[in-house]
């Protein structure tokens, strides 16, 4: 009995250790795991494996990349802050016995596209801008006031109305024969007075406006001219405006190759719709247009060496498709 009884205390002091190991072993563990999220380029490679299985219609690789993300619940950018994140969605859309590979995809890429874009596309001096904007023509164009002769006319006249409309007795019937013709006369030339004084302010504003508009009408240079004022530009060191006018001469290239039709009135992405009926050319366009929104409308920093790579890559686009022409 004692023999058993020193046994049985043996195995429930191997569990206790046990449990105490496992206590002390593996809580922490999973606890930090639990409470550190992961960085944004670490989420990011999660994003794109999964954006890659679900595009070659590996279900299993994908349902294995979806753990991960399914079990983030934030993530740290590079700048310290953390973002609320919930992919509880991606658990459903598997739970399905055939789920929609392709449309799992398109929501991944567009998840990946989110986070490449700058997190605000309007400049410090937003305000600033729009203020010199409003100050200069044709914004700034002054209110309408009558001259002091015209306000000083009419309150005579409001005097005289006033003289008229007093009670019969006190105002003799020559008198007020009289001074009703002088109300007539002064009205009509006053009403004249206004009417010349307003056409000759309403001539000056469709002269000033057809001179503005003309003004700022912008001249459509060629691609080979905004080609230039790129190498320009930059010998100057302003390589942001450099950016621009390169990407202007890819545009204007291609539309002079009856590659793709150029319009001031539509945006990049519509410039990229229209060009979705050329696989070739679509491939080679976005990450021009990429990186000029990421310099033009995100403020990115740009120099010598981000400026040369994007001439390099508007001078890869038109040898290429110039290529796919011949």
């Amino acid at each position: 009995m004692h023999r058993l009884l020193y046994i049985c205390q043996t195995v429930l002091h191997v569990l206790l250790l046990i449990v105490i190991g496992l206590w002390l072993g593996v809580s922490p563990v999973s606890a930090t795991v639990q409470s550190d999220p992961p960085d944004l380029s670490v989420y990011e490679s999660w994003l794109r494996e999964a954006f890659a299985a679900a595009q070659r219609g590996d279900r299993i690789g994908l349902e294995e990349v979806a753990g991960r993300l399914t079990a983030v619940t934030a993530v740290r950018f590079p700048d310290g802050t953390v973002v609320p994140v919930d992919n509880a969605w991606l658990r459903a859309a598997l739970a399905s016995p055939a789920p929609d590979l392709a449309g799992i995809g398109a929501r991944l890429g567009a998840l990946i596209d989110s986070l490449a874009q700058p997190p605000s596309s309007a400049p410090a001096d937003a305000l600033d801008r729009l203020e010199r904007i409003l100050d200069a023509p044709p914004f700034n164009r002054p209110t309408f006031e009558p001259p002091q002769w015209l306000i000083d006319a009419l309150d005579w006249l409001a005097q005289v109305i006033e003289t008229i409309t007093r009670p019969v007795g006190t105002v003799a019937p020559l008198a007020t024969n009289v001074v009703a013709w002088i109300i007539i006369l002064v009205g009509v030339a006053l009403l004249l007075a206004v009417i010349i004084y307003l056409a000759i302010n309403v001539r000056r504003g469709i002269v000033r406006d057809a001179r503005i508009a003309t003004e700022g009408d912008d001249h459509v240079p060629t691609a080979s001219e905004a080609f230039d004022q790129a190498s320009v530009l930059a010998h100057n060191g302003d390589y942001r405006a450099a950016v621009r006018s390169l990407y202007l001469s890819a545009l204007l290239w291609l539309d002079e190759q009856n590659l793709l039709r150029y319009d001031r009135a539509l945006t990049n992405r519509e410039h990229l719709e229209r060009a979705q009926r050329h696989p070739d050319l679509l491939r080679r366009l976005k990450p021009v247009i990429e990186t000029f929104d990421q310099v033009w409308y995100g403020h990115a920093p740009v120099d010598a060496a981000l400026f040369a790579a994007y001439r390099q890559q508007i001078e890869t686009l038109r040898r290429e498709m110039g290529a796919k022409r011949i």
